[in-house]
Parts: structure tokens; sequence; C-alpha cells
């Protein structure tokens, strides 16, 4: 199986190992894309949501594998954002505490109902604020995914053909990205 049917096709199986790689290279790819979006140009953020669709792909296939609907990554989705959002209250005051000050100045402003102080600061500090949490970011970003990559690669493989096809080969990981 080529890196071309694995990140951009949603249809058929991959195994665990076949999973990981190309779970490893998008969430590589995304890191980039959101740091290049952060510190170079925010077009980057735009090109980063194909990555959306390939984690689609991929995480679809992986379920197919385990006999389950590709429509069960939404479960993974919203616990991915469940994680990260923990992992980010938890690290920012720790990792960068000047950003988290700049985070509850605008974020008072948003609970005292002042949308024109909260937007006004937002307009002054968006690039400031950006930089300053990309380490938290970054790091939350990882471990989240690390956490999604554990639970995807963990699925129990259908040893059998189903209706999404047969099992993957033995010898088509070691095939994958060639």
């Amino acid at each position: 199986m080529d890196v071309q049917t694995v990140l951009l096709s949603p249809k058929g199986r991959i195994g665990p190992r076949t999973f990981l790689r190309g779970f490893i290279l998008l969430t590589g790819g995304y890191m980039l894309m959101q740091l290049g979006e952060i510190f170079i140009a925010p077009v980057f953020g735009l090109l980063s949501l194909g990555f959306i669709y390939m984690y689609v792909c991929v995480f679809s296939k992986r379920l197919h594998d385990a006999g389950q609907s590709g429509w069960l990554y939404l479960l993974f989705l919203v616990g991915y954002i469940v994680v990260n959002t923990i992992i980010t209250m938890v690290l920012l005051p720790m990792l960068t505490p000047h950003a988290y000050e700049m985070y509850m100045e605008f974020f008072s402003y948003v609970m005292n109902g002042d949308s024109v102080s909260a937007e006004n600061f937002m307009q002054e500090n968006q690039f400031v604020l950006a930089r300053a949490l990309s380490p938290t970011l970054i790091a939350s970003f990882l471990l989240s995914s690390a956490v999604l990559g554990f639970v995807g690669s963990r699925l129990p493989s259908d040893p059998d053909s189903n209706r999404y096809g047969p099992p993957p080969g033995r010898g088509g990981a070691s095939q994958t990205f060639s």
C-alpha cells in the first residue's frame, strides 16, 4: 500500500503499523504547518486544513480494520478536543506564564461582557499572544496526538474479511510508503 492510498482514501483497511506510520507523518506535517502559520504567514493555517481529510482517511481505515464504521472517528475527534483542552489548561501557566496572564486579561473582558475591550485587546495582541502560546500549544498538540495515536493503534484488528475488505496483508506493512 502506498502513501497516497493510506493518506488520501478513506476506503479499505490498514493495520496498526501502517496506521502509526501514516499518523506520525500527518502529525509531523500538521505541526510544521501550524508553526508556519504562527511564525511565517497565516496562509499556512489554510493549507493545514487539508490535513483534516487525511486524518479522517487514516482513522477510517484503521476503524474499518477493527470492523467499525469510519464515522466513529468523530468520537476520536471529540476525545482529542477534550484531552487537548485539558492538557493546554494544565500546561499554559507552567510553560508560558506571560501568555497565561494575557489570556486571563482577555478572558476577564469577555466574562465582564466588555466585547469592545476584548476585541481591541485581541487585535492589538494577536501576534504576540500567538507566538507566546506556541510552546504550550505545540506540547499539548503532541501529547494529545500521542494519546490519540496510541488508542488508534491499539484497536483490535478483525482477522477475517469484513464489509470493508480483506485483512491487510502481513507483508504489506513493509511496502508502505515505498
